[in-house]
């Protein structure tokens, strides 16, 4: 473990020393990342974890285009009824508060769909559904630091809300906090002919 971290640190500082300055002008820049992320179920009261990954393509200094989707992982049987499987596609825009600069605060709306499979009871009966379409909204608010002109540390929260409503007894609602962190990357897009965005 100390081997790993002392790797990580040294290929941070020489990142440091050796990179370009970052992107001043963020229009036609692409942000992204994936990683292992985590969520807390509000109404289930349990923990959830997803790989994750997204994306933003800048139309202006301060807007962007945004995407990014969330495939659910099991963490073990434990539970028999609730959520059993939550892939989730958001799509929208993130406004960024400041027009330049290492720091990248942003807080955006995505609405999406999610394809969603629960477990329920029916007296000594465990069911559990097909995995059916859900529409969600979503609202994220989140911190980018450019640490180059290739990469980026981010943070971001993001809320959801909607609920299961097709073959169960009573609807399951998905309101839940999720939050992702980590190392990301981003690069200029060259610019297009005939593009008035870029």
């Amino acid at each position: 473990m100390k081997k790993i971290i002392v790797i990580l640190c040294c290929v941070l500082c020489v990142e440091n020393t050796f990179s370009q300055p970052i992107v001043k002008e963020r229009k036609g820049n692409f942000r992204s990342h994936g990683n292992i992320a985590g969520g807390y179920l509000f109404q289930q009261k349990r923990a959830a974890a997803y790989i994750t990954g997204d994306g933003d393509i800048f139309i202006d200094n301060h807007v962007a285009l945004t995407g990014n989707l969330w495939f659910s992982v099991p963490l073990g049987k434990k539970y028999e009824t609730g959520i059993k499987a939550n892939h989730q596609f958001f799509g929208g825009v993130n406004y960024h508060i400041l027009k330049q600069g290492r720091w990248d605060p942003y807080f955006g709306l995505t609405p999406g769909i999610g394809l969603v499979s629960a477990g329920y009871k029916i007296g000594e009966e465990i069911r559990r559904t097909k995995i059916s379409p859900v529409p969600l909204a979503s609202a994220t608010i989140g911190c980018n630091y450019y640490i180059g002109s290739i990469f980026n540390f981010y943070m971001k929260l993001q809320g959801v809300t909607g609920q299961l409503l097709k073959d169960v007894p009573q609807a399951v609602p998905l309101h839940e906090l999720k939050m992702t962190a980590g190392l990301g990357w981003n690069f200029k897009i060259p610019k297009m002919p005939n593009s008035k965005w870029m």
